[in-house]
């Protein structure tokens, strides 16, 4: 008779842990396995940002960029009737210019998606990296760290919110935070050269970077690379972005508070260091912080020095005059995010212990990191499974009229159109947003051909009746009616 006990559940568990954690610490895992989750992840956050566009849930950001690929692709200057000023006025990104020659034979609007969606996704290969060959990790804390950036609600929200440039750069921020900590300096230039082109004020992030590079004993590198960074923002901000038009640093008018030009902003902070730390350490930036920190457990604070990188504009972002969200939404949260990871693989680092070459992590933080990040995706990301993201892209009656109504108004009228129905419209030399106002004067300048969403407004019915009024007074008259989308052409074509 076996009198034998039977193995517990929980050693088979162990087991099994164990057995798979063996096979991850392979070369070819570590070669490969960070691309292939990297292209998963592109796969999914692309076909989630596709779907929302299907559905129209999109603004004035993606109509933006999508006129500013076409203006190029099509020999113009970028000078966006979308947002009345130039594509590079603001933030500079230079690296437009080959997405919109590329647009040449690609559909705009699915390649930015693409574009961000790979920026995005792809940040998580240089972050294994790091967590592997810098922070010497084993592969089941680089696997945990991987599954809380893919869950970020900072990064799957901003890849569903319209376009943004700076997005595209997480991954060469990335890679060229890896290759600094490297010492690889070539490739270091490489990849803060691909960063730069998406937005002139990374150059501060890169600033920072070499201040860290400074503090882990590199001097002259650290140092010719803080001037590096820094000199690009300044040139970009000062010199360069000007010449396309009203700009301001971050957003026109964002540091009003302070004073009116670089100088006089620089010299009100210093007078004021009080208003300084009383609008860092306002409610909503509180909230923000707090909201990026979160989800890794508050791991960063346990290695701040890595945060560095982010730590300068960051602060700008928050003494700005800008709308920041703690659920991430938008870029503001983006800097301390991407080095938040950073910061939070040398905090695992030190939380675990020397196992022949490489750092073994108490699986239970890392069960708790991976449960928390998951927890704080279904309750902020607007991808959450509780926002039902399967029933998206599947077009009702409504869509398909806004669909119709774009038909109608040909490829080069010049159109003004609800936000929601921009980017259907934007890729000719002149198309507008259309406001909340029932204004006909405003909503009829410089068209010929006006598209309004009845969702997108809350109008009284007298607010209807003297829209129409002043329409027809302007010589418009409306030419379709269909599930709530309104197609106004003027009578003289």
């Amino acid at each position: 008779m076996n009198t034998r006990p039977r193995r517990h559940w929980t050693r088979r568990v162990e087991s099994q842990w164990l057995r798979w954690s063996a096979r991850l610490e392979s070369e070819w895992t570590d070669q490969w396995f960070p691309w292939i989750a990297a292209t998963v992840l592109f796969f999914l956050y692309f076909t989630l940002a596709e779907a929302r566009v299907r559905s129209l849930d999109v603004g004035t950001d993606l109509a933006a960029a999508a006129q500013g690929a076409w203006l190029i692709a099509h020999g113009h200057a970028p000078d966006l009737t979308v947002t009345g000023s130039n594509l590079l006025a603001q933030h500079l990104p230079i690296g437009m210019y080959p997405i919109g020659w590329l647009t040449r034979v690609l559909p705009t609007i699915p390649t930015l998606l693409a574009l961000q969606a790979a920026g995005l996704a792809y940040g998580i290969v240089p972050l294994w990296r790091i967590a592997r060959r810098v922070a010497d990790l084993r592969s089941g804390a680089a696997l945990a760290l991987i599954v809380a950036y893919g869950a970020s609600p900072t990064i799957n929200n901003l890849n569903l919110q319209d376009f943004h440039p700076s997005a595209v750069a997480v991954a060469p921020l990335l890679a060229a935070t890896y290759t600094a900590l490297r010492k690889q300096w070539g490739y270091f230039f490489l990849w803060s050269l691909a960063t730069l082109i998406w937005s002139a004020e990374l150059g501060l992030v890169i600033a920072g970077i070499g201040l860290l590079v400074f503090i882990l004993g590199d001097r002259l590198p650290g140092a010719l690379i803080i001037i590096f960074g820094l000199a690009w923002a300044i040139v970009a901000v000062l010199v360069l972005e000007p010449r396309f038009g009203s700009t301001g640093f971050i957003a026109p008018g964002a540091f009003h508070a302070y004073g009116s030009n670089a100088f006089s902003i620089a010299g009100g902070m210093l007078i004021h260091p009080n208003r300084v730390l009383g609008d860092l350490l306002d409610e909503d930036n509180v909230r923000l912080i707090i909201g990026l920190l979160a989800p890794l457990l508050f791991l960063p604070v346990l290695a701040p020095k890595y945060l560095i990188p982010a730590m300068g504009l960051t602060a700008l972002f928050l003494v700005a005059d800008v709308n920041v969200r703690g659920n991430g939404t938008n870029e503001f949260g983006l800097p301390l995010t991407v080095f938040a990871f950073v910061a939070a693989a040398f905090a695992l680092n030190r939380m675990g212990r020397l196992s022949i070459d490489k750092v073994l992590v108490d699986r239970r933080v890392l069960i708790a990191l991976s449960v928390a990040a998951i927890g704080f995706f279904c309750i902020d990301a607007v991808n959450s499974p509780y926002q039902r993201p399967w029933r998206w892209g599947r077009e009702d009656a409504s869509d398909d009229a806004r669909h119709d109504a774009v038909e109608m108004v040909g490829d080069t009228a010049p159109v003004r159109a609800s936000p929601n129905v921009l980017p259907l419209v934007a890729e000719r030399r002149a198309v507008y947003s259309l406001g909340d106002q029932p204004d006909a004067r405003l909503a009829t300048q410089q068209v010929t051909r006006v598209i309004l969403d009845e969702a997108e407004v809350h109008w009284t019915e007298a607010d209807w009746h003297e829209f129409g009024a002043g329409m027809a007074t302007r010589q418009f008259v409306l030419v379709s009616d269909a599930n709530g989308v309104r197609v106004y052409k003027h009578l003289s074509g």
